[in-house]
């Protein structure tokens, strides 16, 4: 189909106002969106996204969103991807942040999420099926995937398994194998020392964290918390709580933050700064990248790459699975929405829908 930035954006936008379950479970989204329905991009493009996303700070669905933008648009197309992915999440985190610092409850929320969480959690492993029956077709690739799945369900450091099954990929490519084997704060409160200190923050908070949004809590944590006093520990835990019933990824938790801190403009500081180190730092690599495609080495950390980005999400389904099946209700479910999506052709947005559903039923 021919490539439209504002039909690539709506796409985005999409993914990220039904993205329940974190940055993996938004992938599977992704990918049915952008590469097996709309045809934005090819299943390479997909998985190339994916690998320099995970060697990048910040929140990794974000990274892979900016990469397609840039991939068709250049810097235009990933600003937009960008901030389509995060506004979902960002407007639903003010209102959330506005009712939690009101009335310091949200009565009857989480029940819903209970089944979202039972049908991401099968969204996530269709995913990895349906990924891995593209990207990997060789028994080296098999091996790099068993390899790095031990070593996610181990919780060995995401980048690093990463970077190793990238240069198993170059080891296994020189050795030869079988082919078979509203504000909370008034706008004239404005406090510019605040704003930069702020923005500060949460700058050096995206710059530096490696391994996705859940990776950042505990330094926000003891910036807001221990350091500034900013939030109370018990704030802090709602806070991250909120971050996961919202669409998006997890470090979205730094919108109600600088809710808290600043009201909205203290929100939208807070989350341009946690996502703007790894968009600039996105453009630099994808320029490099494309200088070095075509070397062999290269090619060949990139077919390593792959069997990581399938291990990720089927360790991430493994855990899933023994934090959202747990009662047998929802374990039944979860099992017949995976069955329906290896089986039927359903936009996964229906079955989180169902999920939801089924949580109000279910109670």
């Amino acid at each position: 189909m021919k490539k439209n930035l504002a039909e690539l954006t709506r796409s985005i936008f999409k993914v990220g106002l039904f993205g329940f379950g974190g940055g993996l479970g938004m992938l599977a989204l992704l990918r049915n969106e952008c590469v097996k329905k709309k045809e934005f991009i090819s299943d390479d493009a997909m998985y190339t996204a994916i690998a320099l996303g995970q060697m990048l700070p910040g929140p990794f669905i974000t990274n892979y969103c900016e990469y397609i933008g840039y991939h068709l648009f250049g810097v235009r197309g990933a600003a937009a991807c960008g901030g389509a992915m995060i506004l979902p999440s960002f407007i639903l985190m003010i209102v959330l942040s506005w009712f939690y610092l009101t009335y310091h409850t949200l009565p009857g929320i989480t029940l819903v999420f209970k089944g979202i969480g039972a049908a991401v959690t099968a969204i996530i492993l269709w995913a990895a099926y349906d990924l891995g029956r593209v990207l990997i077709r060789s028994a080296k690739g098999v091996v790099i995937l068993l390899f790095a799945l031990i070593l996610f369900l181990l919780k060995f450091d995401p980048v690093l398994t990463v970077l190793i099954s990238g240069f198993l990929g170059i080891a296994f490519a020189q050795m030869r194998f079988p082919r078979e084997t509203l504000l909370a704060v008034p706008l004239f409160l404005f406090d510019p020392g605040k704003a930069l200190d702020l923005g500060g923050i949460f700058l050096k908070i995206g710059a530096v964290i490696f391994g996705g949004g859940y990776a950042a809590i505990p330094f926000i944590q003891n910036e807001v918390v221990t350091v500034r006093n900013w939030l109370t520990a018990r704030e802090f835990i709602d806070a991250v709580a909120l971050g996961q019933m919202t669409p998006g990824p997890v470090a979205i938790t730094a919108t109600f933050v600088g809710f808290k801190v600043m009201g909205i403009p203290g929100a939208i500081i807070a989350t341009l700064a946690i996502f703007l180190p790894s968009f600039l730092m996105l453009i630099v690599m994808v320029r490099i990248y494309r200088r070095i495609n075509r070397n062999a080495y290269v090619i060949s950390f990139f077919n390593g790459v792959k069997s990581a980005v399938v291990a990720i999400l089927l360790s991430t389904g493994v855990v899933f699975i023994l934090y959202n099946w747990q009662q047998p209700a929802y374990a039944a479910f979860g099992t017949i929405v995976l069955v329906v999506l290896l089986f039927v052709k359903i936009e996964p947005i229906i079955v989180i829908l169902a999920g939801a559903l089924f949580s109000l039923i279910a109670r």
